[in-house]
């Protein structure tokens, strides 16, 4: 394999380094900021040599002559990182931004790399990194295509898939994705605790663990989507309902109260009537009827 240089190595670059260093993969290098804590310090030295990268002094020192370049820093320092790297990368040099930047930052950054004469690839990483089997990279841009071929030639073990689309559409992707993965983590948060409090936590948790919703999203979204267009009116006062509850344990219930409104103005759109209060065939039926009309 052609050099590849690493920019930031927590535990993201970590993995696909250690990934790539089990393929055979050739030389790799990496830049990082210095760790303040002398145990982070310490950390991040020991994830280097478990994983077979070179710690480079500068940014240039472990970009130049790079075949590949990861991003792999906080997605705050996306745009900045990206338009350092663009002056110092050879052409047709691949750039891989990792980060879970704003999509302007990466359609910001894309450009600044295709000026410099690189092939700038939007990575987005879904799944938990830490999770065995759960790493997926999603990419779009010009260089997704040969980002994906090279990882796949160098035996990365991964879920790999291409977007056909400009930079940022991958992080929209991402994103949106993040709307249901993150808003369930929330409500975890919320359901849990309240439960806890009433020491009803493993009840709760016991009565949710049930066959029937254990089913793929597909599935799940459209069971839901069929039910909620004859009955979001019901469960809308059920859900404020369940806000209360939520309250009198002392948690506030934010995401209880959105979701009751969310739930609210579905039922406000008619579909019950307008459906004869009969389920619809498809959950993509109701969600088209909700896109035409949801503000």
């Amino acid at each position: 394999m052609k050099v590849l240089a690493f920019i930031g190595f927590g535990e993201l670059g970590a993995a696909l380094a250690e990934r790539l260093g089990g393929a055979g993969s050739g030389e790799m290098r990496a830049w990082t900021r210095e760790r303040s804590d002398p145990a982070a310090e310490q950390a991040l030295a020991t994830r280097l040599r478990d994983a077979g990268v070179a710690r480079r002094p500068s940014l240039r020192d472990a970009v130049e002559g790079a075949g590949i370049v990861l991003s792999a820093v906080p997605g705050s320092a996306s745009r900045e990182i990206a338009e350092q790297v663009a002056g110092l990368l050879d052409p047709d040099t691949l750039f891989v931004d990792l980060t879970a930047a704003p999509i302007a930052d990466k359609e910001a950054g894309a450009e600044a790399i295709a000026k410099a004469g690189g092939l700038y690839a939007d990575a987005a990483v879904l799944g938990a990194v830490a999770a065995p089997g759960a790493l997926r990279i999603v990419a779009s841009g010009p260089g997704a295509g040969p980002w994906v071929q090279t990882a796949r030639s160098e035996g990365l073990e991964l879920e790999l898939e291409t977007l056909d689309g400009p930079a940022g559409l991958a992080t929209r992707l991402k994103l949106l994705r993040s709307v249901y993965m993150k808003g369930r983590d929330a409500l975890i948060v919320e359901t849990l605790v309240a439960a806890r409090r009433c020491g009803l936590e493993e009840r709760l948790a016991a009565s949710i663990d049930v066959p029937g919703e254990r089913v793929p999203f597909p599935e799940l979204a459209d069971r839901v989507l069929r039910s909620l267009a004859i009955h979001a009116g019901r469960r809308a006062a059920e859900l404020n309902g369940a806000g209360d509850a939520v309250a009198a344990t002392g948690v506030e219930p934010l995401l209880s109260r959105a979701g009751a409104e969310t739930l609210r103005r579905v039922a406000e759109l008619g579909l019950r009537e307008e459906l004869g209060g009969e389920r619809p065939e498809s959950g993509a039926e109701v969600l088209a009827l909700l896109d035409e009309r949801l503000g």
